[in-house]
């Protein structure tokens, strides 16, 4: 799971994580930043594994030792992973990690301390943390992973050595599709390029039914098409339960008119994501004007900004849909 060698892509980032092993250049910190799902996550687990093996060969983890069986099991003693409590990494969370790095590791070996969604730490907690990055303990490495690094104090951007995580090619995603579904070879392509570069949103599309979450969205356009408020506003209620939810949603809508708006100008069905669906695509071009569409889809993405940026779910959700029913 967190080999190096079953990874997919990111080969440039990978060779230079293990140059630094076998060389024993590895620093003490590291900021891994990309899009959601691009891999960052699981190439972190996967360098944590080779730094804590026992024998690591060319660099890479041996996958034999009790080490490397503990980091599969998520039960190393000296793998410590932060993650955010809430919506937030909390000063006490980083203080824990303070503790336990002047102690010695439990094996012998380094201790690794991977910090997910490092850009919500709290302002105090990110002032803690870089104390210790500016003094780090010997034979510790934190690696810290990020998809906001703009979020970050830019002294602790300074203390880590950065390796950027490009998004994944459709190519890529239709090879992990392939390794963990049993979809078609038609609905891999589909849902690799409805993935934006990410095999983690490509997976999330196929467990949330990516066809029910098209069938809301056709069903929403059609109540702003018909101009049926109320019970418009009753469903911005239900989207608006769940944030993940409700950005899924939102990132489906904006496939959705983009792919309207791409029919409208080319006709050409090899540059549509919903070729599924090819009729209703050809169908909802001809309801709206070119102009109607991109203030659409600048609406669909200040929206789906808003959400990321931790606007309250509800009031971005009813002011995308109003929005979008006056165009």
């Amino acid at each position: 799971m967190y080999s190096f060698q079953d990874i997919i892509g990111h080969t440039e980032n990978i060779n230079t994580l293990i140059k630094a092993i076998v060389n024993n250049r590895v620093a003490h910190a590291y900021l891994f930043v990309g899009t959601p799902g691009v891999g960052k996550g699981t190439i972190a687990h996967g360098f944590a594994k080779a730094l804590l093996c026992e024998n690591p060969v060319a660099g890479e983890a041996c996958n034999r030792c009790r080490h490397c069986g503990q980091v599969e099991g998520n039960n190393h003693p000296d793998l410590h992973v932060t993650t955010p409590t809430g919506a937030t990494i909390k000063l006490e969370q980083i203080h824990y990690v303070q503790k336990n790095v002047n102690y010695r590791s439990y094996q012998g070996g380094r201790q690794v301390y991977i910090i997910e969604d490092c850009d919500v730490m709290t302002a105090e907690a990110a002032n803690s943390l870089l104390k210790t990055l500016e003094e780090p303990p010997v034979n510790t490495v934190f690696i810290l992973i990020s998809s906001r690094p703009y979020a970050l104090l830019p002294t602790i951007l300074s203390r880590c050595q950065q390796f950027w995580f490009k998004p994944m090619s459709v190519d890529q995603i239709v090879e992990g599709l392939n390794r963990q579904t049993n979809l078609t070879a038609v609905e891999q392509q589909m849902i690799a390029a409805m993935a934006g570069g990410s095999l983690g949103r490509a997976i999330s599309l196929v467990k949330e039914n990516i066809h029910t979450v098209r069938n809301s969205v056709l069903n929403t356009l059609d109540k702003i098409k018909a101009g049926d408020m109320v019970p418009l506003l009753q469903q911005a209620a239900t989207l608006a339960s769940e944030r993940t939810d409700a950005v899924e949603w939102v990132e489906m809508l904006q496939l959705w008119i983009r792919d309207v708006l791409v029919w409208s100008q080319t006709e050409d069905k090899t540059l549509i994501i919903n070729v599924d669906l090819l009729d209703e695509v050809a169908q909802w071009s001809g309801r709206y004007r070119p102009e109607q569409l991109l203030a659409m889809m600048a609406e669909v993405e200040q929206a789906r900004w808003r959400l990321e940026s931790k606007g309250n779910t509800r009031l971005v959700i009813d002011a995308l849909l109003l929005n979008l029913a006056h165009n």
